[in-house]
């Protein structure tokens, strides 16, 4: 509980004191599960929609395993992102700070792709909810400001090395996770583009 309150009122002393905490494995939960949530309301897209039909017709896969198919890689996806962006930024800040514990970064780091992976979901809910749109604008500035925090803590940088590593933080996170959905839509007009051609040639 007393965390928790630290997490919004103190959010350095949180951090600092997370690298010995002995429940750092409900965190690592929270941002599966948010991971998950994300997906699933992704899954509602018409992309997701026409990858499961395309794995339906020409394979027989039934609908619902098709979109558990879909659904599992993306997950997947959004999760080994997760983890490459943790590293790519534990090299970076490396080079310009402390060295330190790449476990405890990613135990930081998931606290605050759990709230910025919350603002990201918030965004699926814009066009049926006016308040989401604010909502994740808010959970973007919170999760921008711990990661602001959490990089501070773990490399020990003055406010100017802080602040490059987390614009290479926000670069590298931002486009990992909109990657997934660019790499499917590209697979999907290729693999649509060579149904199309196999079908005419018939």
């Amino acid at each position: 509980m007393k965390q928790g309150i630290r997490l919004f009122v103190k959010p350095g002393t949180f951090f600092n004191q997370l690298q010995w905490s002995s429940h750092h494995w409900l965190i690592l939960i929270g941002f599966f599960i948010a991971s998950a949530v994300e997906t699933q309301l992704g899954s509602a897209n018409s992309l997701f929609m026409w990858y499961a039909n395309f794995l339906t017709i020409p394979f027989g896969v039934g609908l619902g395993a098709a979109l558990w198919i879909i659904t599992f890689a993306r997950l997947a996806f959004l999760l080994s992102a997760a983890w490459v962006a943790t590293v790519a930024i534990w090299l970076f800040g490396t080079l310009l700070g402390h060295r330190s514990s790449r476990r405890v970064l990613f135990r930081r780091l998931a606290v605050v792709f759990t709230i910025l992976l919350s603002g990201y979901t918030a965004q699926h809910l814009s066009n049926q909810y006016e308040f989401a749109s604010l909502l994740a604008l808010g959970l973007y500035v919170w999760g921008s400001s711990l990661g602001y925090f959490a990089i501070a803590e773990q490399f020990r940088l003055n406010k100017l090395q802080t602040l490059a590593v987390a614009l290479f933080a926000m670069i590298v996170v931002s486009q990992g996770w909109k990657l997934s959905s660019q790499v499917l839509r590209v697979e999907a007009v290729a693999l649509h583009s060579d149904f199309t051609s196999k079908s005419t040639q018939r």
